[in-house]
This record gives C-alpha cells, sequence and structure tokens, in this order.
C-alpha cells in the first residue's frame, strides 16, 4: 500500500501535464511528496491554475513551459531542474499528439509529425533526463501508452504505430539505462473516461462500446491509471523495468460468455469497424501541441443591408446592387440634414447610409418573446445563432466572446442619452410642474421611441447578445479600435485558443447607425455627396455607413475535425500596428498599415507572394484608398498580379463589425473558387496605377482556383483582410484555405515570455480637486501640449487627460518609449460614451426637441427651448472636422500614439467597471506574445454629467467621479536590461509567473 510520503525529497517531472492522465499523474505524484514540474505547452494557462491549486494545499509544483517536439525546449526544461533542484528522480513522459486515419487518408508528414512527439519526444526527454537522474543514483521514467498499441482500431494507424514503438523503445532504454540504476517501463490503459475521450468522433458511442467490451462494464478513470504510475514511479516496483504495465479493465481479456452476473459481449459492437470520418484530432488525454494545431473558422454569422446570412451576402457580392437609402421614420425623424449643402452649422449634407431595413432573423431569435432590444444585441444574436447552426459543441467546452462595440454605435443609446438630458434640464429649471413634464417626456418618447432602452452600453449589450446561447460564466471582452475593432476581437479570441483558456471562441463586431455619428463625419467631408460608394475608383468621393454585425465562431483544428465541423477556413497570421504621428490623426498611414501587413506575414509563416487575394478595407475616400492601395502594392510583391476588392461599395461601412465581414466575405470567394467583380468601379487613379502596376481591380468575375504544385497537387490559397480605423488603429489579417486530408504548414514558432513576471516601471494620474473637472475642462496651456486651441477646444477631456498622464511618467520610462516606438503600445480602459460625444448629440439634434416640445401648448417652454440651446451651444463648441475625432472613445488610446509618435498599437477597452482589469488583462497577452515590450495601461472616467450619471445607475450618494491613471507595464527582463525602476511586479489572471 502507498504510504503517504513515500516520494518525499523526490523530483518530478510530468510532460503535457496539464490535462487528463497528466494532471492526475501531478496530483498523485504532489500529493504523495514529490516536489513536481507540470510540463505543458498548449494549456499553458490551465497547468498554472492546477499548480497554484496544488501549491496551495501545500504541495510543490512548479510550471515549465515547453514543447517535447523542440529539443531546444527540452533542454531548457532539464536545465532549469537542475539550476533549482539539483536532482531529478522521476521522468513521465505523458504528451503526445494524436492524428487520426487510416494509410488511405494519413500523409508522410502525419506519420512524422506523430513519431516526432510520441516517440522522438520521450526519447530526447530521457536522454536529457540521463545525466541528472545518474547523478542522484538513478530513478524511474514512465512511458504513457494506449490501447491502440496491441489492438486495431478505426483510423488509430498513426497512434497505434507510435505507441507501439514507444513501448519497444521502453524495452531498449531499460536495457541501455540500467548501468545508470535508471529504470524505464510503460504503463498503459484502454479509453479514459475523460473530456479528452469526449473528444473522439462519435466519442458517445465508441466509449460505449469500450465499456461493453470489459468484464466491470465501464471506462477506467484517469486517478485509476494514476495509481499505476504513481507505483512505478515508488520503490515499490524497483525490481520492474522493461515492463508493461497495462491497466484497461480487462478490455484485453478474450471475448465469450462472462462469469455470471457478467456480460454477453459477443454482442458487443465491433470496435475496428466504428464509422469515423478521417481527421486530425487530440487522443484521450494528450496535449496537441500549439504550434501544430492552428486556428480555423467553424461557423461564421451576420446581418447587413439586404443581407441576413452569409449566402445572401455571397449573393449580393456577386450581382453588387445597390443598398443604400434613407431612414425610413420608423427608425428616426430628423432636421439634422441639409442635402446639397456643407455650409449649415451643425447639420449633415448627406442623409443617405446603409440601413438594415429587411431584417429577417434566425428562427431561433424569431421564437423568443418580443422584448425591446438594442440593435446590436437583436443582429448579434441572430448572427451567433447562425454561426452555431453546425458547429459541435460539448457540455465541458469553455467559450470566450471578444467583440468590437462602441457607445456611439447604439441608436439606442444616443436617443436614451438625449431624452433623459432634456428631462433632467427641465427638472432643474423649475419652470414646469410634473404633469407637464409627464407630457413633455411622452411627446419626447414618441419622437425617440428608443429612449426607454437602458441595457445600450457595449457590455450589456455583448452579454445580452450570448444570454442562454453560451454557458453563463462565459468571459465576455469588449474592444473598440473604430473600424478595425473585429479584427482586434479576432486577435484576442485566437490568442484565448492558442493560450488554452477556451475550446471555442466566438468573436466580431456590431455597429448601428445614428444621426449624431453621421451629420459629425459629414463636417469631416468624408461622406459621399453622390450617395454611392465607389471602393477604390478614382471617382471615389467619399464613404456611406451602415448597419451590420458578424460573428465567426473558432476552434482548434484538431478539434473541429474531431467534431466533424465544416472548416471554412485557417486564420493563419494577425498583424496589429499603431500609425504614431501622421498629418492628422483622421488621415490613414501607408506606413502603419505597411508594418501591420508584415507583422501578420511574419505570424503566419508565408510570404507576400503568397497571398492570392486582398480584401481592402476601402472607404471610398479618395486619401483613405490612395494610402491603402500604396500599402498593399509596397507589401504583396511577386510576380503575378493581386487581385483587389472590397465590400463597401455594395453593403456601405459597417464600422465596427467591417473587418468581420471581410474575412466572411474572404472565406466564401475560397470556398465558391471565385472573385466577384468590384462594382462601380472604372479604373484607379493615375497616382495609384503608376507606382502600383501588378494590382488589379477586377471589372469582372474572376477564378480562384486553387494553385497546382508538384505531381498535380492542389495547394493552398492564402488570402489577406485589410482594416485601419481612425487613430491609426490597423489590422491585417491573413486567411489560408483548408484542404482536407493534408496537413496545413505549421505557423511560425511565436515568442515564450510565460516565465517572465510583468511589473511596474511608472504610473501618473490626474484628479479633479473635488469629485469632476466642471463643465468646462481647464484647457492645458499651449506650451504642454502644443496644439492649436481650437483643437483642443475639440478634444474630449479623456484625450487631454490621456496626454497629460504619459507626460508626467518617468523620463527614463518616457526615453524607453521614444527608443522602442514599433513595441510600445497603449491600451485603455473606459465605458460608454464622452463628454464630447455627449455635446455632439445634443447639438445635432436640437432642432428636432425644438420641433417636439413647440408642438406642446404648454407655458415657458419657449423660454426654456433658449435657454437649453444657449446651454447646450456653451457646453459644447459647434462641429467641426476636428470633431467626431475629438470625441470618439477610441480615441484616447490613439490620441497618445499620435502624440507620442508610438507605434505598437493602441486600443480601448469596454466592458464596464471591470474595464481596468480587463486592461491589465490584455496588456499581460500583448506582452507575453512578445507584440509589445512595454504597454502604457490606463483607466479614466471623464464624463460625470447628469444625464450620463442616471445613464449608468449611478447611485444619486455616490455619485460619478472623474480622474485618470495610468501604468507603464513590461516584462522584468526588459525593465532590467534597460535599467528602469521596478516599482512592482504584477499578478493576473491570465497566469503569470508565482
Amino acid at each position: 500500500m502507498a504510504a503517504a510520503g513515500e516520494l518525499a525529497g523526490k523530483v518530478a517531472l510530468v510532460t503535457g501535464g496539464a490535462g487528463g492522465v497528466g494532471s492526475a499523474v501531478v496530483s498523485l505524484l504532489a500529493q504523495r511528496g514529490a516536489t513536481v514540474y507540470l510540463n505543458c505547452f498548449h494549456s499553458f494557462a490551465a497547468g498554472r491554475r492546477q499548480a497554484e491549486e496544488l501549491t496551495a494545499a501545500g504541495h510543490d509544483v512548479r510550471v515549465l513551459r515547453g514543447s517535447v517536439g523542440k529539443p531546444d525546449h527540452v533542454e531548457r526544461m532539464i536545465t532549469e531542474i537542475r539550476a533549482t533542484s539539483g536532482r531529478l528522480d522521476v521522468l513521465v513522459n505523458n504528451a503526445a499528439l494524436g492524428l487520426f486515419g487510416n494509410s488511405a487518408t494519413l500523409t508522410e508528414k502525419d506519420i512524422d509529425r506523430t513519431w516526432d512527439i510520441n516517440v522522438k519526444g520521450p526519447l530526447r526527454c530521457s536522454q536529457a533526463a540521463r545525466e541528472l537522474m545518474a547523478a542522484g543514483g538513478g530513478g524511474s521514467i514512465v512511458n504513457l501508452s494506449s490501447v491502440g498499441s496491441t489492438r486495431v482500431l478505426s483510423d488509430y494507424l498513426a497512434i497505434g504505430l507510435s505507441k507501439a514503438a514507444l513501448e519497444s523503445l521502453t524495452r531498449y532504454l531499460a536495457v541501455e539505462f540500467a548501468v545508470d540504476g535508471i529504470r524505464v517501463n510503460t504503463a498503459s490503459g484502454g479509453l479514459l473516461d475523460t473530456p479528452g475521450a469526449r473528444m473522439f468522433p462519435d466519442s458517445n458511442d465508441f466509449a460505449a462500446a469500450m465499456a461493453d467490451r470489459t468484464p466491470f462494464g465501464r471506462l477506467g478513470q484517469a486517478a485509476e491509471i494514476a495509481e499505476v504510475v504513481g507505483f512505478l514511479a515508488s520503490d515499490r516496483s524497483v525490481w520492474m523495468t522493461g515492463q508493461t504495465v497495462t491497466a484497461d479493465g480487462g478490455l484485453g481479456l478474450p471475448l465469450g460468455k462472462m462469469s455470471p452476473g457478467g456480460r454477453e459481449s459477443a454482442n458487443s459492437p465491433d470496435l475496428t469497424s466504428a464509422p469515423r470520418t478521417a481527421s486530425t484530432t487530440t487522443e484521450p488525454d494528450f496535449t496537441p501541441e500549439a504550434g501544430d494545431d492552428p486556428i480555423v473558422v467553424v461557423g461564421m454569422g451576420m446581418a447587413a443591408p439586404g443581407v441576413n446570412s452569409p449566402e445572401e451576402f455571397w449573393q449580393v457580392l456577386c450581382d453588387g446592387p445597390a443598398l443604400f437609402s434613407e431612414a425610413t421614420p420608423d427608425r428616426w425623424q430628423t432636421s439634422a440634414f441639409t442635402p446639397g449643402r456643407r455650409d449649415v452649422p451643425d447639420k449633415g449634407y448627406q442623409p443617405v447610409s446603409g440601413i438594415i431595413a429587411d431584417f429577417r432573423p434566425h428562427p431561433r431569435l424569431a421564437a423568443e418573446p418580443d422584448v425591446e432590444r438594442d440593435f446590436n444585441t437583436v443582429w448579434l444574436r441572430h448572427s451567433l445563432f447562425q454561426a452555431l447552426e453546425s458547429v459541435t459543441r460539448r457540455d465541458a467546452d469553455r467559450f470566450t466572446m471578444s467583440v468590437g462595440l462602441t457607445c456611439d454605435g447604439s441608436q439606442h443609446r444616443g436617443e436614451h442619452f438625449l431624452v433623459e438630458s432634456v428631462l433632467l434640464a427641465l427638472t432643474e429649471s423649475g419652470t414646469m410642474s410634473a404633469e407637464q413634464i409627464a407630457t413633455v417626456k411622452t411627446a419626447l418618447l414618441k419622437r425617440f421611441p428608443r429612449a426607454t432602452s437602458t441595457r445600450t452600453l457595449p457590455h450589456d449589450i455583448a452579454s445580452d447578445a450570448i444570454e442562454g446561447i453560451l454557458p453563463t460564466a462565459t468571459p465576455v471582452f469588449v474592444v473598440d479600435t473604430a473600424c478595425s475593432s473585429s479584427l482586434y476581437a479576432l486577435h484576442r479570441a485566437v490568442r484565448d485558443l492558442r493560450e488554452g483558456r477556451a475550446d471555442i471562441t466566438v468573436c466580431g463586431g456590431s455597429h448601428a447607425q445614428r444621426v449624431a455619428n453621421m451629420v459629425a463625419f459629414a463636417q469631416l467631408g468624408g461622406l459621399s455627396a453622390t450617395g454611392e460608394v465607389r471602393s477604390l475608383d478614382e471617382s471615389a468621393d467619399g464613404v456611406l455607413f451602415a448597419d451590420g454585425a458578424g460573428l465567426l465562431v473558432l476552434k482548434r483544428l484538431s478539434r473541429a475535425l474531431a467534431d466533424g465541423d465544416r472548416v471554412h477556413g485557417i486564420i493563419s497570421g494577425i498583424g496589429l500596428s499603431a500609425d504614431g504621428k501622421g498629418k492628422a490623426i483622421n488621415a490613414p498611414s501607408t506606413a502603419g498599415q505597411v508594418a501591420a501587413a508584415r507583422r501578420a506575414l511574419a505570424d503566419s509563416g508565408l510570404a507576400a507572394r503568397d497571398i492570392g487575394l486582398v480584401i481592402a478595407h476601402a472607404t471610398g475616400t479618395i486619401a483613405g484608398d490612395t494610402a491603402e492601395l500604396l500599402g498593399i502594392a509596397e507589401v504583396y510583391t511577386g510576380e503575378r498580379p493581386i487581385p483587389v476588392v472590397a465590400n463597401k461599395a455594395i453593403i456601405g461601412h459597417t464600422g465596427w463589425a467591417a473587418g468581420a465581414l471581410s474575412i466572411i466575405h474572404l472565406l466564401l470567394a475560397m470556398r465558391h473558387g471565385r472573385i466577384p467583380a468590384q462594382p462601380r468601379f472604372t479604373r484607379m487613379r493615375a497616382e495609384v496605377a503608376e507606382k502600383a502596376p501588378h494590382l488589379v481591380v477586377p471589372r469582372e468575375p474572376i477564378p480562384w482556383p486553387r494553385p497546382i504544385g508538384e505531381q498535380q497537387v492542389e495547394g493552398q490559397r492564402h488570402g489577406a483582410v485589410s482594416g485601419f480605423g481612425f487613430g491609426g488603429t490597423n489590422a491585417t489579417v491573413v486567411v489560408s484555405d483548408y484542404i482536407p486530408r493534408t496537413t496545413p504548414p505549421a505557423p511560425r514558432t511565436r515568442p515564450d515570455h510565460s516565465d517572465d513576471h510583468l511589473v511596474i516601471v511608472g504610473w501618473s494620474k490626474r484628479e479633479p480637486d473635488g469629485l469632476d473637472f466642471g463643465e468646462q475642462f481647464p484647457p492645458p496651456p499651449f506650451q504642454s501640449v502644443r496644439m492649436p486651441p481650437q483643437l483642443v477646444r475639440s478634444l474630449d477631456r479623456s484625450q487631454l487627460l490621456a496626454i497629460q498622464c504619459v507626460q508626467a511618467l518617468p523620463e527614463p520610462v518616457l526615453e524607453f518609449c521614444a527608443e522602442h516606438r514599433e513595441t510600445t503600445g497603449v491600451i485603455v480602459g473606459f465605458m460608454g460614451q464622452t463628454h464630447a460625444m455627449g455635446g455632439i448629440v445634443l447639438r445635432t439634434h436640437l432642432d428636432d426637441i425644438a420641433d417636439v416640445l413647440a408642438a406642446e401648448p404648454i407655458p415657458g417652454i419657449p423660454r426654456f427651448l433658449e435657454e437649453f440651446r444657449q446651454a447646450v451651444e456653451a457646453s459644447a463648441p459647434p462641429l467641426s472636422a476636428d470633431s467626431y475625432p475629438g470625441a470618439m472613445p477610441n480615441l484616447i488610446a490613439s490620441r497618445i500614439c499620435n502624440y507620442f509618435d508610438l507605434r505598437g498599437l493602441n486600443l480601448l477597452v469596454d466592458t464596464g467597471e471591470t474595464a481596468l482589469l480587463q486592461v491589465f488583462q490584455t496588456a499581460e497577452d500583448y506582452l507575453r506574445s512578445g507584440d509589445l515590450d512595454l504597454a502604457l495601461v490606463a483607466g479614466m472616467s471623464a464624463n460625470a454629467v447628469p444625464a450620463w450619471s442616471s445613464e449608468v445607475g449611478a447611485d444619486p450618494a455616490r455619485p460619478v467621479a472623474e480622474g485618470a491613471y495610468l501604468f507603464a507595464v513590461t516584462r522584468e527582463t526588459v525593465a532590467r536590461a534597460a535599467r528602469l525602476d521596478i516599482l512592482t511586479r504584477l499578478e493576473t489572471s491570465i497566469g503569470a509567473p508565482a
């Protein structure tokens, strides 16, 4: 019988120790007194959680991240064990890779990959550990095998072959290592009742068949095979070496009549003929190597003008209809537009846009109770139902949701703020009775019926969109980088899968048109005066914004194939960047977009010549399209022409959803092998055509076949999606074709900074004397910000606070930022609407308010309207070209990058009151992945006006206060190399070193 502390003083290494059998072995060895090094690679977050739990219980468990498939990783692990413990007594080789298929479907590369992890991995670990184990007088090596090493199972060729070889390797190493006092044995089991086993295709039927073939009629548990490992690791098995100890519940017993009370196994299903689709997946209890397991799209859903599904999207892409119109009265009535005139203050010149007017909800959405919801919530739920239709889900699945949203992209939110502001002003004026105010409220709600909605903040929209569809505890991440938001959300979702934080991720974005945005953008002169979008064309005269939502469902490839999901394509690489300084903060930068595209190619491991199609952002503005096309021409060079197309000429600019819809556009082109023509395109501007002769914008549909390589084998197609947003938030995504029964190229090896502590090397704050900075924010002196006074008046106080906070950082930190511009980023936490945007909403709708109230025969209304107009005009400057960028929430982060010429990346997180915590977690993600070397992390509150405070449900006894706080965060090794003062180490929930 095992003693509780029989392994006291021993040191053990368990590879693949973060799940299934590996996790059970780690727990057992630790509980019996050993110091356990838990090795994992893909499931690092899960490994850290287990180590923390066991350590909290008084055991000694340490995490080593590394792949057994990489010799340098193995050597590094053994070196660290030697340095920290000085000995190694037990090695458990559990990490492995599983590839399902038979001799007709598996490629030679499939066999090589399985062999490298399952046979050469244990061999290289054993060889690396031998010297250290011998120095301590010997020890025990235990290799983990499976039933497939001796029994033929359907589509198990690669795994069974490698496990049979592993058992043979055990015998050879047992003889060779005996001279050093090292025992080598194998522990083998049948199918186990673990989450890994439930990843098998037809897992329920397969598990039932396996259980039916055992005398006990059940599957084994991970803890039961761990007991076998514990025995072989201990001195109780000191006279055993070169053996395979099998614990399969009697699965290998002869068939026939069992003993009394047993089962008639002759009637059991034949395990060798269970139906199974040839696929790539993880064997139960095996941890797949992250670099060999691409992230794939398994579901798509969307809504846009004239489009209710990806299938309808393809149809309009091919047909190219005009989908722009003025809003119908049920959407809005306004006098905020003066068509054809650009000289009227606070008015827009173009009322035409892309409106979702013929929305047909998904049947499951249509069956839900009819309640008032934000448009974004409705469209996202529709898209989510649609995207999940054919996606296999399991009870134990961990989901995450990452979505691009902005408070400024909600018509419901705008109407709520508008009506609340008027009613508060009426109450404060004291000129009307409660009954008269109630009458006015009724009139206002008739014009602005969506003002009664309360769940309209971005984090509420995202949570409501998944309620009852995804698990209750699903983490929600809301990002705002303007029109590249859904691509930044995609990047977060991919990271969740790569880091093992989720089994399935959902990502995308949504945006609803509203009048204030249209008018503010018109002041920039960026809206099309003709009512058409002519993307990429020399006659382009501006953009038209549109309603829209799009979601993608992602899995790891192994899991998708195990589930039998349709794989729409592979997310091969993502690159992000910030523009830094430029002509203006709203002027697109070729250099910034080039940086994002090159980072995406580097992330994918592909060359520019491999890209066969670019879906451009292509807003239809001369400046934007010219900058983008010149960037595309600079990056994607080669001997063959590169087709470039866009979809905004058809559905309009869907803002925070635009990137996700362009991903769907690209995936549909791959599915159909065809690139639709670019609508309303004649020719590029001469300046672009001269510098980019290899770019082709098709005026007719063109085929996009797979390339034919050696031996007439079809190759992959690769495409890129370009996106950028106000403030220079650039993103490029590389998407690759998935070809069944072939092995996709492994992505590049990514930096691994998981063992590096995060530290704060500087911080600053800006606080008011009281609760807030007042109705009028005190403008900083010119010598402080060196901006024209007119521009300063148009900037929201949050942007000015952000600049002042960075200026207050220690000089060495500012010098580091200047010297490392390309890898310094800005991440800001903020909730909802800015103070300046409130002023834009009110100025835009002053005539609408007057129109509604003037119709009510209540004494005092004319005087109130005059005073209200004066108050609004005094507190908010007239709309100008600086108003929209001065008020957008994401420009808080962008303003820092622009002002200080930082080019890493920048984004805003809007998850309500948890935003600052999410910001630190996001910074950790980018720092550990190597995307950034330093992150400026900020959290702020800068909108304490009464209407906003009431909107967010602030307790009158605890009113909303204003303030800004900024922290400079980096990795400890970076800080020490740069001689930066370390103020403190950080621990966050993503998982930093203990």
